[in-house]
C-alpha cells in the first residue's frame, strides 16, 4: 500500500512538473514565439534500445524515495534551457520523453518534432516520434517516420521491432511483419528478443494468425 502511494505521488509531482511548462509554452506562443508544430495492444517482448544518444527517461528514482528529488532538479533545468534557447536539441528531447513516460503523447510528439526540426537526420528521436503517433492511433503516420528511419539505416533495430507491431496488430499484415521481424532476427540471432521473435514468426508462417498480445512498442 506504500509502494502504491508512493508511485501515484511521484506520477503526480511529475505531471504537475509538466503542467507548468505546458502553461509556459501557451504563454510563450500568445506573444509570437513560434512553435514547431488508450494506446492499442502489442505484440512480443520490448525491445531494447538501440544506444540512442538522448538522455534517459525518467523513472530512475530509487524506490521509496518519494518525490524524485534528482529528475525535478533536470527538469527544471531543462525547463530553463528552453526558455534560455528554444532549440536545444537535449532539453527537447527530454521534455518529450517525461511527456511521453506519463502517456501525454500529443505534447511528446510536440516536443520530438521540435527536436527533429533542430536535428532532421536524428533517427532515434524519429522512432521516439513514431511511437507517439502510434500510441495516439495515427499508425499511417508512425509507419511513415520509421519507414524515413529505415530508408537511411535499414538494420535500425527499434525501428524494425516497432514496424512489425504496426503491421501485425494495426494493420492486419502478418506477411509483412514476418518479413521485418526476420530481417531483425537475421541481424542478432543470439539475442532472447529474437528466440522470442522466432517462435512467433514461426506461427506467423505456420497459421497467418496473429500471436497473442503481451506487450506494447518500444521507443
Amino acid at each position: 500500500m506504500v509502494v502504491l502511494f508512493r508511485v501515484v505521488f511521484v506520477s503526480f509531482c511529475l505531471a504537475l512538473a509538466l503542467l507548468g511548462c505546458q502553461k509556459k509554452e501557451r504563454i510563450d506562443e500568445k506573444v509570437g514565439e513560434a512553435t514547431p508544430p488508450p494506446p492499442p495492444a502489442a505484440t512480443a517482448p520490448a525491445a531494447p534500445s538501440a544506444g540512442a544518444p538522448p538522455p534517459s527517461p525518467p523513472g530512475d528514482a530509487p524506490h521509496g524515495s518519494g518525490a524524485p528529488a534528482p529528475f525535478m532538479q533536470k527538469l527544471a533545468e531543462y525547463k530553463a534551457r528552453l526558455e534560455k534557447n528554444p532549440k536545444d536539441i537535449e532539453a527537447l528531447v527530454f521534455m518529450g520523453n517525461a511527456n511521453y513516460d506519463i502517456q501525454r503523447f500529443e505534447k511528446a510528439k510536440e516536443f520530438y518534432q521540435r527536436a527533429l526540426d533542430v536535428d532532421p537526420n536524428n533517427n532515434h528521436v524519429r522512432t521516439d516520434l513514431a511511437s507517439s503517433y502510434r500510441s495516439l492511433g495515427e499508425t499511417d503516420q508512425a509507419l511513415e517516420e520509421l519507414n524515413k528511419v529505415l530508408k537511411v539505416d535499414p538494420n535500425h533495430e527499434v525501428a524494425l521491432y516497432n514496424s512489425g507491431i504496426i503491421y501485425l496488430n494495426d494493420k492486419n499484415d502478418p506477411d509483412k511483419a514476418r518479413v521485418v521481424w526476420e530481417k531483425l532476427v537475421q541481424l542478432k540471432p543470439n539475442d532472447p528478443l529474437s528466440e522470442e521473435l522466432k517462435k512467433q514468426i514461426k506461427e506467423l508462417t505456420q497459421t497467418g494468425a496473429k500471436p497473442k498480445p503481451s506487450a506494447a512498442p518500444r521507443r
